[in-house]
C-alpha cells in the first residue's frame, strides 16, 4: 500500500510541476471532443487536431523552460 501512496504522491507532483503542461493537454482533448460532439471536427481530423495540440503545448513548454 506505501507503494501506491508514493507513486501517486510522485504522479501528483509531476502534473503539479508541468501544470501548464497538463492544462494544456487536457484542454487539447476538451476541444477535440467538444468539435466531435456539434460535428464540427470529423472523426478522421481528431487525432491530427489533438496531436497537433499536445505537440504545441509541449514546444511551448519546452521554450518556457529554456527562460528559467
Amino acid at each position: 500500500m506505501t507503494i501506491l501512496r508514493a507513486i501517486g504522491a510522485l504522479l501528483g507532483k509531476t502534473f503539479v510541476a508541468d501544470l501548464w503542461l497538463t492544462l494544456a493537454a487536457l484542454a487539447s482533448v476538451a476541444l477535440c471532443w467538444i468539435g466531435l460532439r456539434a460535428d464540427v471536427l470529423t472523426p478522421t481530423a481528431a487525432p491530427f487536431v489533438l496531436a497537433a495540440g499536445v505537440l504545441g503545448a509541449l514546444a511551448i513548454g519546452v521554450v518556457r523552460g529554456t527562460k528559467r
